[in-house]
């Protein structure tokens, strides 16, 4: 794994050249940091034509969510330190893309077996659509609690019919017919296998109480919730109407960035978030030294703009 280094020197001082004498500084600061662990250490120098922006990284799974998207954070049954945030109310965050079954409340679906194959077939009432509803094999279906609990949970539909699909499950038990009822939405629940992924990260920076905010890693998801594991505990919470949830797959925990002309970063999706302008030097009055951007935090996503009417060179170093 690579390591890096961290090392800097600030001195300022009256006289006109550089001495040690302690009553002409006004500051001598030294840090060094050695042997940090980090992960694909990337740099990049490039130009930036006046007024251009460019994205440097972004790691950011894409949110429907805005400002009428309310969210809840419960305990997961069962455990003591899964929670589960769900969409509750406004706008879906469409944390994965919802597939209908065709499915309704008379449907009925049998389960039947073939070595470690389980096939749900509906057998009565209103029949499944898949095929003319989009559903396609890789796509996920969660089975609800009307059915045996071997049979229940998250399973990736290798191959389907218009009226039935098929998951690998070795531990599956027959069973049926099964009428879904008012709740077939939530037994039967249908979603691609694009969007958030298990091991995503959860930043929540807003809405909900300063407890729960944080950073988490995802444990499970669908088309509504995500769930993520948190060793302190958090409270029960929602509705929460906020949009300060976000998703993503990877960040950088150090940015260093130089440029020699003025320019405007917009990091995790804030505009302006800092701004870099080159060092003047003043007994000439010429910007002859670059503008300098250190930042230790998570960054899962970083945009540069050049603010000036010239050309911009920049230097971007970062880590995970």
């Amino acid at each position: 794994m690579p390591n890096l280094n961290l090392l800097f020197f600030l001195n300022a001082y009256s006289d006109r050249h550089a001495s040690n004498a302690p009553s002409r500084q006004n500051f001598k600061w030294s840090r060094d940091v050695n042997g940090l662990s980090v992960e694909n250490p990337y740099s990049l120098e490039f130009t930036l034509a006046p007024g251009e922006t460019r994205s440097l990284f972004s790691g950011v799974r894409t949110l429907s969510q805005d400002n009428t998207t309310q969210y809840s954070i419960a305990l997961k049954p069962l455990t003591t330190n899964t929670y589960v945030l769900s969409w509750v109310g406004g706008t879906s965050p469409a944390f994965r893309t919802s597939r209908s079954s065709g499915a309704d409340a008379t449907t009925q679906v049998t389960v039947t077996l073939n070595g470690t194959l389980a096939t749900f077939t509906s057998t009565a009432g209103t029949p499944f659509d898949l095929i003319t509803n989009g559903v396609v094999p890789g796509d996920y279906v969660r089975i609800g609690n009307l059915f045996n609990i071997l049979n229940q949970g998250p399973w990736q539909i290798i191959s389907l019919t218009p009226t039935s699909f098929t998951v690998i499950n070795p531990s599956a038990a027959a069973e049926g017919p099964i009428t879904l009822g008012a709740g077939f939405a939530s037994q039967i629940d249908m979603y691609s296998a694009a969007g958030v992924q298990v091991g995503d990260i959860l930043d929540i920076t807003g809405g909900f109480s300063p407890v729960s905010q944080g950073t988490y890693e995802i444990t499970g998801v669908s088309d509504t919730f995500v769930e993520f594991s948190s060793l302190s505990q958090l409270p029960a919470e929602g509705p929460v109407t906020t949009q300060a949830i976000a998703i993503y797959s990877s960040a950088k925990r150090l940015v260093y960035i130089e440029a020699d002309q003025k320019c405007a970063l917009t990091i995790n999706g804030v505009a302006n978030s800092a701004n870099i302008t080159p060092m003047v030097n003043t007994t000439c009055g010429c910007t002859t030294q670059h503008g300098f951007f250190l930042l230790t935090s998570t960054v899962y996503s970083l945009s540069v703009t050049n603010n000036s009417i010239n050309q911009a060179t920049l230097y971007l170093a970062s880590v995970e």
